[in-house]
């Protein structure tokens, strides 16, 4: 992530929205010390927050949510009212100034945008209660062998648990998990979000799922923001494969997967644990003919160190696919923040295939909203070209 162009963007960006909604206020009639107070109130807490990141302060769990719903709502809020503007001046523009005065005047206004308002949540509300949708993909591999083509990997990612997980949304996630026949099954890290009591809730929904292969994973940013050794420790207990730079072979008949993990940027700079280090990851991967090799790796940014690796298909997720966006595919928020933001990507380095695929995830960050980028598991059948 470009970290000083996401932190700029946002707080900027919010200032720059509260600063709207301030002058909405007074063109309202809203008495200028209300007006005050809420600006006061509302950027007291991206001031905070800035200063906390950059000094340690504590951190109230709750003040980050707090600060994107606002944010979230502010926006909403912003292009609603836009939205009615621009439809005032098109009737003025017609001769139609009086009746648009009347009609979008602000207190008409407030009740356009709380009705879209109430509209947006059911909708987040819908896609929060209806459960991951299952992306299913193939991915053809020249010279696959005949071993290893029809392997399927289940990949899980960016659960989240913490405070916006109810106990039901995870139980329907496990139910998806199982209903979805697989060999291997994978997560691609921040499994837990805030704390580390939250390692034990999550191995009680997702500790005792299998799969004839293993259950194999690497840690994400907010693992090592909470204590990293500690968290895989606790997964390592049990019985899951945590991949920190490095590999595990799965023989499949003649064949070989090699399922290889790369540790998060966030591991250097959290718990020194060293970084990414790809050269230690694939010390032990001399894949053959008909082998394969399947990268774990949380940040899809990892993906521009493994060209000179034999690293066929990396499984990534960390973007959320920006949780906000066009429906399908295209823009969303994460591709501000990236090159990678969602979906499957391709590319040739020295006459061989690679592929990366960035997984939307299931939870959520900063605030409990997916629009147009539903919770996903990403199911993938590795299969042998004709």
């Amino acid at each position: 992530m470009r970290i000083r162009t996401f932190i700029a963007l946002v707080f900027g960006g919010y200032a720059l929205l509260e600063g709207g909604v301030a002058a909405w206020l007074d063109h309202a009639g809203v008495l200028p010390t209300v007006t005050g107070v809420y600006l006061l109130a509302t950027l007291a807490m991206p001031v905070y927050l800035r200063m906390a990141l950059a000094r340690k302060w504590p951190r109230p769990l709750w003040l980050m949510p707090l600060f994107f719903s606002h944010f979230f709502l502010s926006a909403v809020f912003l292009l609603s009212v836009g939205a009615l503007e621009g439809a005032g001046g098109v009737l003025t523009l017609f001769g139609k100034g009086q009746w648009a005065a009347e009609m979008f005047s602000p207190v008409r206004q407030s009740e356009v945008v709380g009705g879209m308002t109430v509209l947006l949540f059911g909708l987040v509300f819908l896609n929060r209660f209806r459960g991951p949708v299952v992306h299913r993909r193939t991915v053809v591999v020249p010279g696959l062998g005949r071993d290893l083509s029809g392997f399927r990997i289940l990949q899980v990612s960016d659960v989240h648990v913490g405070m916006f997980e109810s106990s039901g949304t995870l139980l329907s996630l496990r139910r998806r998990i199982e209903s979805v026949p697989h060999d291997l099954l994978v997560f691609t890290g921040d499994m837990i979000d805030r704390r580390f009591p939250e390692v034990d809730r999550f191995l009680s929904f997702f500790g005792s799922l299998s799969a004839p292969d293993g259950v194999y994973c690497v840690l994400g940013n907010h693992e090592h923001w909470i204590d990293g050794p500690a968290v895989q420790k606790r997964l390592e207990e049990n019985g899951w494969g945590v991949l920190e730079n490095r590999s595990v072979p799965l023989r499949r008949g003649d064949r070989t997967l090699f399922l290889v993990g790369i540790s998060d940027p966030a591991s250097e700079r959290e718990d020194r644990t060293g970084g990414p280090d790809p050269d230690k990851a694939f010390q032990n991967v001399r894949p053959e003919p008909g082998d394969m090799v399947v990268v774990l790796a949380h940040n899809p940014v990892l993906w521009d160190r493994l060209r000179r690796f034999p690293a066929t298909l990396t499984l990534s997720g960390h973007t959320h696919g920006g949780q906000i966006g066009f429906p399908g595919g295209g823009w969303s928020l994460a591709t501000l923040f990236y090159d990678f933001d969602r979906g499957m990507f391709r590319r040739e380095e020295d006459g061989h295939l690679q592929w990366l695929l960035v997984n939307v995830g299931t939870g959520y960050f900063g605030v409990p909203v997916r629009l147009g980028v539903s919770s996903a598991v990403e199911l993938v059948t590795l299969a042998a070209s004709v």
